[in-house]
């Protein structure tokens, strides 16, 4: 199975190539240009696996939440594809990929509960609760809090069980505040090979299967224009 898997929801625009069996991964640092560099990207990660779109099976992405620009780039682009060559789209947000790498890294399969979060700056963040267990092998996720974004402080006032894993690409710049809720602190952000990895191994991928028609961003937050607006 053949799997292109592509994520801008952050400053880096990524794409990763799963071909018999091997990893391939390409990415650039730079949002601005993400409607200019990613189809580039694609192209030489492509080429590099040795396939091209023709010899891809399933395509994936990260839907959200994230930049507005980046996602509404990303999106079209893996929609285009998918819409081209009939394919199936692999989605997930970055709050339950996050959760997912981090009980891979707790190397344990007994039943966690991770918060994720990801620095949505002006000290807010983007966070969920999910449950995650083994099940058949394979991992399952269960969402025990939506996907929202609020302060941290609020975040974390809200947090009862004291025993959550939290993870995320803001652990460092929240550190003092996290560590009065938990011990177990993940500091991580997945890659898009993550994302592939993901679809592979998830007890459940129905839920998470859309194609060019029915997949839509998440963006978690109005946008700067909408929170303005109502502010007038």
């Amino acid at each position: 199975m053949n799997i292109l898997g592509i994520d801008t929801t952050t400053k880096i625009a990524s794409c990763s190539v799963l071909n018999d069996e091997k990893y391939y991964i390409k990415s650039i640092n730079n949002e601005i240009t993400h409607s200019e560099k990613l189809l580039p990207i694609v192209n030489k990660t492509l080429i590099e696996s040795g396939t091209d779109l023709d010899g891809i099976n399933i395509l994936a992405c990260i839907n959200g939440p994230g930049s507005f620009t980046g996602l509404r780039i990303g999106l079209a682009t893996i929609k285009a594809f998918a819409q081209v060559k009939d394919l199936p789209i692999f989605s997930i947000s970055s709050i339950d990929l996050i959760s997912y790498c981090a009980y891979t890294k707790l190397d344990e399969k007994k039943e966690s509960y991770i918060l994720s979060l990801i620095d949505a700056r002006n000290n807010r963040v983007y966070y969920g609760i999910n449950k995650l267990s083994f099940k058949d092998n394979k991992i399952l996720i269960e969402k025990v809090k939506d996907v929202d974004n609020d302060t941290i402080d609020n975040v974390l006032s809200s947090i009862k069980d004291k025993d959550l894993v939290i993870a995320g690409n803001c652990i460092n710049k929240f550190r003092d505040n996290l560590s009065s809720i938990s011990t177990k602190l993940i500091d991580i952000y997945p890659t898009t090979n993550d994302l592939i990895n993901c679809y592979l191994n998830l007890a459940d991928t129905s839920k998470y299967m859309y194609n060019a028609y029915s997949l839509d961003a998440l963006y978690a937050r109005k946008s700067q224009a909408e929170r303005m607006s109502a502010h007038e």
